[in-house]
């Protein structure tokens, strides 16, 4: 796919007609996303929404505009004039581009409400999507794939963040005819961490506060990367994008280099961890003495191990320099990195060149992401949803959230707790109030979910 991509790329960028993309969401991702535009041919980002107006204005400067080129736009009509006239609009909210001449509009906003809104109304002004707020999909991205099919435009999620780079492997794999036994990320996650607050999280990661500052980073968003339930929502998006379920509730995620990957995700009966193959899960870069870590872990990477009923193939697989299991039934495929921002460009170019997706979510979810308490809930509490000091996160087969009554993880931003629940405990659909006007909830109802 990529030469075709390539080519039109290059026509659309000599013809002087580049792909028009707007973002929403100037923090560290999005900016990413807008230098790595600057570096490529047929593309041009027109517009920047962000309430923090330096922010947006460091995004377009990321992407090649110059200071006297950016239009302060409070309007749709303001921003659609600064488009048109060949400036970039710098735009409070998504709303302001409403009718400016955009093909791509890239959500990256990192609030699931606010981008399940965003992608909703892109979608009916004719625009394809590309979803980095994996909160929003795992919540309700199902919904917005449908309504895309139905507008005849593209839902999809980013290059370079991980459950893209999962989806790599795992469509390479199967246009193969080999058989994924489990697909997955790497993860960094100590004994104590599921507890963590977003106050400490990014002193934990290693960034002191210049850093931190001069990043533009989120606390809470690097806190959900700490507290495990980062991992557990993109293995949600992996899963609603490819069927798999995960193999127990909230995966098994063990500790594991590469060499141990095709062993361990392997059938109970050929000594591995699974009840079934064909799942989703985790490997922690994590000794399980809670301190060290790993020899050759793949935490910031994805894999996925396959097979094959061929003994030819695999022991071709073999030859040519896989990771293979001692029973040699099983191959690892891997990739030790993943370039969030960076790749994400492509997902943008398939999505108006190509009418294609890099993944995206079928019919109806596979997964959902439960939400846990973090600490004993009171009545009063306010729920703060993925890495905030009250909840997190763990993945479990959609069917849960019905037959268990649990509270799915994208409906606790800002719900009233009602009830009390005990710390470590799923935290029950009637022990909430969720908010009113949330239009996550509104497309799940409407969808059937």
């Amino acid at each position: 796919m990529m030469r075709p991509l390539l080519e039109r790329l290059e026509a659309r960028g000599s013809a002087g007609r580049p792909v028009t993309v707007a973002l929403a969401g100037a923090g560290r991702f999005g900016t990413s996303i807008a230098a790595q535009i600057a570096q490529m041919d047929g593309l041009r980002l027109a517009a920047v929404a962000d309430p923090n107006a330096e922010n947006g204005a460091e995004a377009l400067r990321a992407a090649g505009w110059a200071d006297e080129q950016l239009r302060r736009c409070e309007s749709a009509v303001a921003a659609q004039a600064a488009v048109e006239s060949g400036e970039a609009a710098l735009a409070p909210d998504a709303e302001a581009l409403a009718s400016a001449p955009i093909e791509v509009f890239v959500d990256a906003t990192g609030i699931p409400d606010v981008a399940a809104r965003n992608a909703w109304a892109a979608l009916h002004a004719g625009r394809h999507v590309v979803m980095v707020t994996v909160e929003a999909d795992m919540s309700c991205g199902w919904a917005l794939a449908r309504e895309a099919r139905r507008q005849g435009v593209v839902y999809t999620l980013a290059a370079g963040d991980q459950p893209i780079a999962i989806m790599e492997l795992f469509d390479w794999a199967v246009a193969l005819g080999l058989d994924p036994v489990a697909v997955g990320r790497g993860t960094r996650l100590y004994p104590h961490d599921r507890h963590g607050d977003a106050d400490k999280a990014l002193a934990r990661l290693g960034y002191d506060a210049e850093t931190a500052d001069r990043l533009r980073l989120n606390a809470q968003m690097y806190n959900s990367f700490r507290d495990g339930t980062k991992s557990q929502i993109e293995m949600c998006a992996v899963s609603n994008m490819t069927g798999l379920p995960p193999d127990r509730r909230g995966m098994h995620e063990p500790s594991a280099g590469l060499n141990e990957l095709p062993n361990l995700f392997a059938p109970r009966d050929a000594g591995g961890l699974l009840h079934g193959t064909g799942v989703v899960d985790l490997a922690n870069a994590v000794a399980p003495d809670g301190a060290s870590e790993m020899p050759e872990h793949i935490a910031t990477g994805v894999w996925a191990v396959v097979t094959c009923d061929d003994d030819r193939v695999l022991e071709d697989l073999r030859i040519h320099g896989t990771r293979v299991s001692r029973d040699g039934r099983r191959t690892l495929l891997f990739r030790e990195y993943h370039l969030c921002g960076v790749e994400t460009p492509l997902s943008i170019a398939q999505a108006a060149l190509l009418g294609a997706t890099s993944g995206a979510p079928r019919e109806t979810p596979t997964s959902e992401v439960l939400a846990f308490a973090k600490r004993d809930l009171r009545p009063g509490d306010t729920l703060d949803g993925s890495g905030g000091r009250l909840v997190y996160g763990l993945i479990d087969r959609a069917e849960a959230v019905s037959a268990d009554g649990v509270l799915p993880l994208g409906l606790t931003y800002g719900a009233a707790v009602r009830e009390p629940v005990a710390a470590d405990q799923p935290i029950p659909l009637d022990a909430v109030s969720v908010v009113q006007d949330s239009f996550v909830a509104r497309l799940r109802e409407e969808a059937g979910a």
